[in-house]
């Protein structure tokens, strides 16, 4: 009995010395079933009834000790070792007691023990199913039927056959002679449909038990067709079978546990094929009680029908659940919103006509992505973006005609697949889609005017692999709108490496973000009037694990244009107010300004998020400035100052940064409710050498005082630029003259050297 041990029995002795007995009586058994040993033993029974004892009782320990010892699967083996238990306790008695009775008993209390096996075999089948299968799909269950049906079916022609009513004496000698064959034919049933129910697998536990029960179950079918024809011999190959059940139920049993990861069910094909298979068996048994003399027995043909039914049902299952996964496979490869391919089935299309394709002869993708259209999503809703992306698609696929494939790469960015196109064909394919998307879109009463910017990539000319040439359309897009053309073709090498490297930042963004890889440095911001530092400039930093620290003029555009702003400067807010509460714990009271971007404030739940901020950090509303650029002109006018006025309602104090560089129009400075106006270092840098400089920095502190606001200046570089400030009394001023941004522990140390009187 050769058995996998785990390792927790490894170490006992006296189990090593069972399994050796075991092996050893396996072999004995073969050998008492040689003609010239069987002919010793006939003249020595005693030794083949302690063999046959010795066997049934060791098979029934050691799977007892596996159920007492190892916990894994402990209820299933204790129930198979009371089977075993009561097998060989049948045995037992049979061959020390029934034997020698004259005459025999029948049935006799061996005939109880032994068909008492039964019930417990099936409750141990069951629960090792059910402990490896949690849950069972239709389409198991009737391949379960099936099999569980077949096996009944062919089992009850061996053991049922010929068998009639008149064939045994009334009363209980009946009973127990009709409850053998059944026992046996459920047990066929339940071990074949047990393993279709386990997806047919093949891992070590499962295989060797029901090969075990199997072969008992075939020798039991033997050792009865052997009485009734009247050759059965004792120690014969018949008793070699159930030895070598009970030694594969055994090594079943002491099976070193299986990862879960190795238990799977066999492949697809199997699986089809074993259930029809079974089911032509059924039919082939089914047709033979035609040509049978004594026809088939009621159950045969009944448990074959029963088979057939559930293969025509499993059948229309089948058919429909190819249905099914040729629908789910149609809509994973189509966009929901447009009903155009989706990236998935254009990668395909790209890639298979790369591959039929003669490399002298070329072709062009294109990548098309909208201008503008998150500010369109941002300012009217998504309900609204969702109605523009399917107009812009219906014209694109009109525009394009014959001449491409359209398809919806996700977002505003769509793609094009244009056979046999070169690039000037390309390019003229290209130029002819901007036109359709000029003319406005009318959507509920609203007219929208969509620009979009188009990158074109030619085969061979610019890759020959179709990740490399969506790549080089993509790199050839953003070309197009950095330079607001349009239009624009890949440039080869240059291109295909900026378009990466922008791409991994992109991505190494995304993983930073969720690692909280970004930092701050601060600025700090002087009170001219005083000249102590009362506040400071939250100034974003990313510190990337392999390229140290990156500055925002790296990431920020990268960020903005794929949606992640909002994200970001949550981080950044979060990071700032934590500081802040630090340094008020510490005694120093600094105000700490944020920046924030013209999409930021085209989220109506910001307010909310500041509002959390600061509840969470215990940082009073007074204590955050947060400044915007006149870059909200550009967008959503109304919303951003419908957002602004929350904020400020609940405290928070509101700056335009950058004054100067965009619209300056004085009609938003009016509306808008914003505090503090901060002039770009473009003008306050050159305020004491240049008259137009230090002409627009005096009436822009007169231009703030007037409105009620406060005046900050940035980019101080030197001593006569912050004595002109000074001068024309400004507020605050910021600037490398005063120190440059550091992180929060260096800023405290400068603060302590500069001016102590700061800090409590």
């Amino acid at each position: 009995m050769a058995s996998l041990t785990v390792v927790s029995a490894r170490d006992r002795w006296w189990l090593r010395a069972a399994f050796g007995l075991g092996v050893v009586m396996v072999i004995a058994q073969f050998l008492a079933a040689v003609p010239a040993v069987r002919g010793w033993l006939d003249g020595h029974s005693w030794a083949r009834d302690v063999l046959q004892d010795a066997v049934y009782l060791l098979a029934a320990a050691l799977v007892l000790a596996r159920a007492l010892i190892v916990r894994k699967d402990r209820g299933a083996w204790l129930v198979m070792a009371g089977g075993l238990g009561f097998y060989a306790a049948g045995t037992v008695w049979w061959i020390a007691v029934v034997v020698k009775q004259d005459p025999m008993p029948y049935p006799s209390v061996s005939d109880l023990m032994w068909l008492a096996y039964y019930p417990f075999a099936y409750t141990a089948v069951v629960r090792l199913l059910r402990a490896r299968r949690s849950r069972i799909s239709v389409s198991s269950w009737l391949d379960g039927l099936i099999a569980a049906s077949c096996a009944a079916a062919f089992a009850s022609v061996v053991f049922l056959n010929g068998v009639t009513v008149d064939s045994f004496e009334p009363g209980l000698p009946m009973l127990v002679s009709v409850a053998y064959p059944v026992a046996d034919i459920v047990l066929a049933g339940v071990l074949l449909g047990s393993w279709a129910l386990s997806n047919w697998r093949l891992e070590r536990v499962w295989t060797l038990l029901l090969t075990g029960m199997g072969i008992n179950t075939l020798a039991n079918a033997l050792r009865m067709l052997e009485t009734n024809s009247g050759i059965y011999v004792p120690g014969g190959w018949t008793d070699v079978l159930w030895t070598v059940a009970l030694a594969l139920i055994v090594a079943a049993a002491w099976q070193s546990p299986q990862p879960s990861a190795e238990r799977r069910p066999a492949r697809a094909l199997v699986g089809m094929t074993l259930p029809a298979l079974l089911a032509f068996a059924s039919m082939v048994l089914l047709l033979s009680d035609g040509w049978r003399h004594n026809g088939l027995p009621l159950a045969s043909s009944s448990l074959a029908a029963v088979a057939i039914t559930g293969a025509i049902v499993r059948m229309l299952l089948t058919v429909r659940a190819v249905e099914n996964l040729a629908a789910a496979r149609r809509q994973a490869r189509t966009d929901d919103l447009t009903g155009l391919p989706n990236r998935r089935r254009f990668l395909e299309i790209l890639a298979r006509d790369l591959d039929q394709r003669d490399p002298r002869s070329p072709m062009a993708v294109a990548v098309v992505d909208l201008d503008r259209f998150k500010e369109i999503n941002d300012s009217f809703g998504h309900h609204l973006g969702d109605q523009l992306l399917q107009m812009v698609s219906e014209r694109l696929t009109e525009a394009i005609g014959s001449d491409g494939v359209l398809a919806r790469l996700g977002g505003d960015e769509f793609g094009v697949v244009m056979p046999d196109a070169d690039a000037v064909r390309a390019q003229k394919i290209a130029l002819g889609l901007l036109p359709a998307l000029r003319h406005p879109f009318d959507l509920d009463q609203i007219a929208l005017h969509v620009d979009a910017s188009i990158g074109v990539a030619v085969f061979p000319d610019h890759g020959t692999d179709h990740c490399v040439l969506l790549r080089q359309a993509d790199s050839a897009m953003y070309l197009a709108k950095n330079d607001h053309r349009g239009v624009a073709v890949a440039t080869g090498a240059a291109a295909d490496d900026a378009g990466r490297q922008r791409l991994t930042t992109l991505e190494e963004l995304r993983t930073g973000l969720d690692r909280g890889e970004l930092t701050l440095h601060y600025q700090p911001q002087m009170e001219v009037g005083t000249g102590e530092t009362t506040g400071v400039e939250a100034l974003v930093r990313w510190e990337h694990p392999r390229r140290g620290l990156v500055f925002p003029d790296v990431f920020l555009p990268l960020a903005e244009h794929a949606g992640l702003m909002g994200r970001l400067t949550l981080q950044v807010l979060d990071i700032a107010l934590a500081q802040c509460r630090e340094w008020r714990d510490e005694g120093l009271y600094l105000v700490v300004a944020v920046n924030l971007s013209a999409s930021n404030l085209q989220d109506t739940s910001l307010p909310g998020h500041v509002a959390d901020g600061l509840a969470r950090h215990g940082v009073p509303p007074g204590a955050l400035h947060l400044e915007v650029t006149e870059e909200i002109l550009m967008r959503d006018a109304a919303r951003a100052t419908e957002v602004l006025a929350e904020l400020r309602a609940m405290g928070v104090r509101l700056a335009v940064d950058d004054y100067g560089t965009g619209y300056s129009s004085l009609a938003y400075l009016h509306a808008l409710p914003v505090d503090d106006l901060k002039l770009d270092r473009a003008f306050v840098t050159h305020c004491d050498t240049d008259p137009r400089s230090a002409a627009i920095v005096k009436s822009t502190v007169e231009l703030a005082h007037n409105l009620g606001m406060r005046m900050i200046a940035e980019g101080v570089e030197n001593e006569a630029a912050l004595d002109r400030l000074r001068e024309w009394g400004c507020d605050l001023v910021q600037g490398y003259h005063l120190s440059r941004p550091q992180p929060a522990d260096r800023l405290v140390t400068w603060l302590r050297e500069r001016q102590p009187s700061t800090l409590a």
